[in-house]
């Protein structure tokens, strides 16, 4: 089979177990044993490639990098939170924290490519100063005024909870892991709410919003009026961040690893056709 150079780093003696799980679950989904050949329509990373493939198409190259660079620094990721979803089909899974109760933050950086060189505690990293400075920027929706907002409405209340993620600065010198936050209100709605804007990083919102007005550029050069372009693309991104974010909460805390893919899947989905219908 075809390694896919996404799937590199599954293939060192660190991932051997995600790799190899990786390998079977290519080859119960495709007949041809090529990974490229699966139809993973329902996960975010396949939204933003069919994204990168129209935008090449309507020759928005901008766009179109920027959408190739996040599926690039996420795929890791999103490859592993598949596995994980795998596992817990099969019964292999082992939960890193009570789901049902809880929500760990998402992070832009955390368990992509840019790990390790963003990791003050790793050898690769370049800049320790540089790369505490981006951690520390690298928060959650829910760690921002709208955040506060919803805790204010909702009456929200938070406890943290220990896991077994290991953060972005992990070491095995120094062991540091991802809290958990459980948010204690009367509230289902808030709860979710407060769920989705901890799935949410602040910076990935902002790449979005990069990525979006690269598209108003694309679309005002060819004669687009400013204001028209910049409505849709601000529905565009709103509607993508609101469904991926509540689809994923309400999976996840319902149906673990396999719930918050689907649920991230139909948000990406839903993001992708109403990106269609007002482009």
């Amino acid at each position: 089979m075809t390694v896919n150079p996404i799937l590199y780093r599954y293939q060192t003696d660190k991932y051997p177990g995600i790799y190899n799980d990786y390998q079977e679950l290519t080859s119960k989904f495709s007949p041809s044993g090529d990974e490229n050949n699966i139809v993973f329509e329902a996960l975010p990373i396949a939204g933003r490639i069919n994204n990168f493939a129209d935008k090449m198409s309507a020759r928005e190259y901008t766009t179109a990098a920027g959408l190739g660079a996040l599926a690039v620094l996420n795929g890791p990721e999103e490859l592993g939170d598949i596995v994980s979803a795998y596992r817990q089909i099969k019964g292999k899974y082992q939960r890193p924290y009570n789901n049902k109760i809880a929500q760990h933050p998402f992070s832009f950086f955390r368990g992509t490519i840019l790990n390790d060189y963003l990791n003050p505690n790793s050898p690769k990293c370049l800049n320790k100063k540089a790369a505490s400075w981006l951690i520390d920027k690298d928060t959650t929706l829910m760690q921002s005024g709208l955040g506060g907002l919803v805790s204010k409405i909702f009456n929200i209340k938070t406890r943290e909870l220990p896991t077994s993620i290991p953060d972005i600065d992990y070491s095995e010198k120094f062991p540091k892991y991802v809290l958990a936050k459980q948010f204690i209100t009367k509230s289902s709605l808030g709860e979710i709410t407060a769920r989705a804007l901890t799935r949410t990083p602040k910076l990935g919102v902002a790449a979005l919003g990069g990525i979006e007005a690269a598209h108003i550029a694309h679309e005002t050069s060819k004669g687009g009026n400013f204001w028209q372009e910049a409505g849709k693309s601000a529905l565009n991104l709103t509607a993508t961040l609101a469904a991926t974010g509540y689809g994923g909460a309400i999976g996840a805390k319902y149906a673990g690893p396999a719930g918050s893919l689907i649920g991230m899947g139909l948000g990406a989905i839903t993001g992708y056709k109403v990106s269609q219908l007002i482009s």
